[in-house]
């Protein structure tokens, strides 16, 4: 998130050609190695119901948004302390607990029995915290 904002922001690709350098090593060592497949079919634990892929993956942006950063960037602040950080690291262990025991989980199957309505509720709850965090929010 940081390397996008600064190439956006900032005309600054400093962090960005890392993140280039770390995507073209990974693809030249599954190339060499002969483990490159591209799309979801035989694919570990990938389906093909891109909806749903789309709007999974909108979702946890849009969640690390809210929350000042990605995941490894919490765990981080975490570890120095950081209490709000460690709660929203706590929110993920427990998510993925609820996601994995109550049938939200994805398979190479396709998305779990209550996956698109835990999807649906949580960009709802975001998108309204979103809105009323807004700049200039009178709530």
């Amino acid at each position: 998130m940081g390397a996008i904002r600064d190439v956006i922001l900032m005309r600054d690709f400093h962090l960005f050609s890392g993140i280039l350098a770390l995507t073209t090593a990974a693809l030249i060592s599954n190339l060499l190695l002969g483990q490159f497949h591209p799309g979801f079919v035989n694919q570990p634990i990938a389906h093909d119901h891109h909806l749903w892929n789309f709007l999974s993956m909108a979702l946890a942006g849009l969640a690390f948004a809210l929350a000042g950063g990605c995941p490894g960037r919490q765990l981080i602040l975490s570890g120095e302390g950081d209490g709000d950080a460690a709660i929203f690291v706590l929110g993920m262990i427990v998510g993925a607990g609820f996601a994995h025991n109550f049938a939200m989980a994805s398979s190479p199957k396709g998305p779990g029995a209550f996956g698109p309505a835990a999807v649906t509720i949580g960009l709802i709850f975001c998108i309204v915290i979103a809105w009323a965090m807004r700049e200039g929010s009178k709530i």
